[in-house]
């Protein structure tokens, strides 16, 4: 097949149904069909029910224990590690409070909410492994790591114990943790709990793109919108061509590696804004990087998976 039949391919495949499920999620909410609070509800299903169940199921079958590699984790984490400290570098005179979102945004992407769906439906089930293995230290990283900077900058008592709970109480890190030792011991759901947690895991991928969708209709862009397009060029550029080079450079597998940089040319995630509106800074431009992300991953994705293909 020809480069511009690849392309098409992708996009009408994967890229487009993908980006209509969020486009109609942002359309609902803003003609009123679903208000913030159904919003909000969406996305509290997927975050605690169906991408659990989803996780969890791929974990059971051994997809975290087939899909760690340690090449993997050097080939994603090392650039995010670069980048992060790149961030510091760059931005020492801004608060620390600051450079630790700013850090998050330039390499956080959202394989939850849009990463995980798109990918698995373009590389297949065998890209769940390796997207687990992702997530999971994604999440231990920045669940943690931005909460305990923020509390110890402004002095708060138990910043460790606080960011220590939250990544112990993370949804998505019990559901990996349940399902990897539910395959070390070969255990085996009886047959009404596996059909739920199936019906949940279908759930997942649908209720996520739009439940983005939902959440990006409450976001605007605003702000300083030079710094949320320079963090957009750090996420969708940098990150995932340091990975290319990196994966390259360690040898990982050509399926890893498509898998690596795909998840890394994801937008930025939403969790950057939620933890900016929690702490009350760093607001407007961390709304504003995850709607351009957003936009500019659409066609982006449909590139890259002319490139990066099963």
């Amino acid at each position: 097949m020809s480069w511009k039949g690849r392309a098409m391919g992708a996009f009408l495949e994967v890229a487009l149904p993908a980006f209509l499920l969020v486009f109609a999620g942002a359309a609902a909410a803003r003609v009123g069909w679903s208000d913030e609070a159904g919003g909000k509800g969406l996305n509290g299903f997927v975050y605690y029910l169906a991408m659990p169940a989803a996780l969890f199921r791929a974990a059971s079958e051994g997809a975290l224990l087939q899909g760690f590699d340690w090449r993997l984790v050097v080939a994603y984490f090392g650039p995010t590690l670069v980048l992060l400290a790149a961030v510091e570098a760059f931005g020492r005179r801004a608060p620390v409070e600051e450079r630790a979102l700013t850090g998050m945004g330039a390499c956080f992407s959202n394989n939850i909410f849009l990463g995980m769906p798109v990918i698995v439906a373009h590389m297949g089930g065998a890209a769940a492994g390796p997207m687990t293995a992702i997530i999971a230290l994604t999440t231990v990283l920045f669940v943690g790591l931005p909460v305990l900077r923020i509390e110890t900058a402004r002095g708060r008592q138990g910043a460790a114990a606080a960011a220590l709970g939250r990544v112990a109480a993370n949804p998505l890190l019990i559901a990996i943790a349940l399902g990897t030792l539910w395959a070390l011991l070969s255990w085996r759901l009886p047959g009404p709990a596996a059909a739920a947690v199936d019906l949940l895991a279908a759930a997942s991928s649908p209720a996520a793109l739009a439940g983005l969708g939902a959440a990006l209709a409450a976001h605007r862009i605003a702000g300083d919108l030079r710094d949320s397009t320079a963090l957009c060029g750090l996420k969708l550029i940098a990150h995932p061509v340091m990975v290319w080079l990196v994966a390259g450079a360690v040898g990982l597998g050509p399926f890893e590696t498509a898998v690596a940089v795909l998840a890394a040319a994801m937008p930025v995630g939403a969790n950057v804004f939620v933890l900016a509106q929690h702490y009350g800074i760093y607001e407007r431009r961390a709304s504003a990087a995850v709607v351009l992300s957003t936009l500019f991953a659409m066609p982006l994705s449909a590139l890259l998976m002319t490139v990066f293909h099963p």
